[in-house]
C-alpha cells in the first residue's frame, strides 16, 4: 500500500508537470498564491510566460517558476487519487488473473508441444526487469488422451531457456483439459504470462 501511495503521488507529479508545460491555463489554480488580480498565460515564444492583470487593470510580468512551484503541487493533489485508484483497480485485476492461471494450473496434465512460431514481444522494460523476454507462441498441442490443436500463448522465458525456444522444438507442457487454450510452460525457465 505503501509503493502504491508512493507510485500515485509520483505520477500525480509528473502528469501535473507534464500537463502545466502542454496546457499553460492549468498555472490559473496558482493565481490567487502569486497575484492579487487574475493571472493569465502569455504568448509562449520561449516557454512559459504568465502574466497578472490587477483589479485595477495593471500588468506585470510573474516569473514561470513562481506559478510552476504552486501549481504543480495542486494540480498533483488533484491527480494523485485518481492515479491511486487506478493503481489499485489494475493490481486487483492482475491478482485475479494470476489467481486464475494457478487455479486453472492446478487441474493441468502434463503434454508435448511442438514450436510452430516463435514472436518476441516488445515489452522491453520487462523483459530488463526479469532478466527474460515475454514471447508469443503458436504451438502444436498434443494432449495425452485427445486431438491434437493449435494454440498461441505468451510465456516468459528466461535467458537459460531461449536456446530451447525455435521451430520445431518439442517442449513439455502442462494443460487443462477444461480450458485447452492455455498452454503452461512445465519447464522451470518458462512462466505463463498471466498478464497477458
Amino acid at each position: 500500500m505503501i509503493g502504491r501511495c508512493f507510485l500515485s503521488l509520483v505520477l500525480g507529479f509528473v502528469l501535473s508537470t507534464f500537463s502545466l508545460t502542454l496546457l499553460p491555463d492549468l498555472g490559473r489554480i496558482a493565481g490567487p498564491l502569486v497575484c492579487t488580480g487574475t493571472l493569465e498565460p502569455g504568448p509562449r515564444v520561449h516557454g512559459l510566460h504568465y502574466r497578472c492583470i490587477t483589479d485595477e487593470g495593471q500588468a506585470f510580468t510573474v516569473a514561470p517558476d513562481q506559478v510552476a512551484f504552486r501549481a504543480i503541487p495542486l494540480t498533483a493533489a488533484a491527480l494523485t487519487i485518481p492515479a491511486y485508484v487506478l493503481l489499485r483497480k489494475r493490481e486487483a485485476e492482475a491478482r485475479r488473473a494470476e489467481q486464475a492461471a494457478e487455479a486453472d494450473l492446478a487441474k493441468a496434465v502434463p503434454a508435448r508441444a511442438e514450436v510452430l512460431r516463435v514472436m518476441q514481444n516488445a515489452n522491453l522494460k520487462r523483459q530488463i526487469l526479469l532478466r527474460a523476454a515475454e514471447l508469443k507462441l503458436v504451438l502444436w498441442v498434443q494432449p495425452p488422451n485427445g486431438r491434437p490443436y493449435e494454440a498461441q500463448v505468451a510465456w516468459i522465458v528466461e535467458e537459460d531457456g531461449l536456446a530451447w525456444m525455435r521451430i520445431g522444438a518439442v517442449v513439455p507442457v502442462r494443460i487443462n483439459p477444461l480450458r485447452p487454450q492455455k498452454v503452461y510452460p512445465a519447464q522451470p525457465w518458462a512462466h505463463y504470462a498471466w498478464w497477458g
